[in-house]
């Protein structure tokens, strides 16, 4: 019952020091260095390059040490088979591998919410400077480019901007919530030209001409 209820470090360091020997000693006899020792009488294997050089480790000190080898091996496998295995990689590697990959901290929290905010505002002038620069929509239903009529009035029909003011032939008309306006106008015989201007509230516009032709 030799083994009972001890780790591989503590088998290693009771054996060690029953010979007398010091882990400086054990280095100059086996070649593995002083802090490896100690960190395998400790089972602190993550100290290891590897779980392979720890395993390598260990069998050659247990047969340093004249231990049963198998024995020994059996008690190392039980151990790092029940230690996760993040703890038995290089110092170093498991910290990237433990670490979240993002930390919400308070600091940036509130620079997220001040980004945010920016990103909004900045929209936000972009979008009231392309509106105020911009011209205003102008579509004309009603009548037809270069049409021929026969009745003297005529209804000029067309889609603009709700805000927009439209003028047809330098008359106001009016425009509905939906943007829409309809108007009826007197035209002569011969070709009439007919200007429908939508005029922005920041004094863009859009200028539409049709040509109507009245005959007798």
């Amino acid at each position: 019952m030799f083994f009972l209820m001890k780790t591989v470090g503590a088998m290693l360091q009771e054996a060690r020091e029953k010979k007398g020997l010091t882990p400086a000693k054990v280095e100059s006899a086996i070649k593995i260095r002083e802090r490896f020792i100690i960190a395998i009488e400790h089972d602190e294997f993550s100290v290891l390059p590897s779980l392979s050089y720890a395993k390598g480790f260990v069998r050659n000190y247990a047969e340093f040490l004249e231990l049963p080898i198998e024995e020994t091996m059996a008690f190392f496998r039980r151990q790092t088979t029940e230690t996760p295995k993040s703890s038995l990689l290089p110092l170093g590697v498991t910290d990237p591998l433990n670490t979240p990959f993002f930390r919400l901290t308070p600091a940036r929290f509130l620079t997220i919410i001040i980004a945010l905010l920016l990103l909004l505002f900045f929209s936000y002038l972009g979008f009231q400077y392309k509106r105020i620069n911009a011209n205003p929509r102008l579509s004309i239903d009603a009548p037809l480019d270069q049409s021929i009529v026969t009745q003297k009035r005529i209804t000029v029909e067309g889609k603009t901007d709700p805000d927009a003011t439209v003028t047809i032939n330098g008359v106001s008309t009016v425009v509905r919530d939906d943007g829409r306006f309809f108007e009826q106008i007197a035209i002569e015989i011969g070709v009439n030209k007919i200007q429908i201007i939508a005029t922005s509230r920041f004094g863009k516009i859009t200028t539409v001409v049709r040509e109507v032709g009245l005959q007798q």
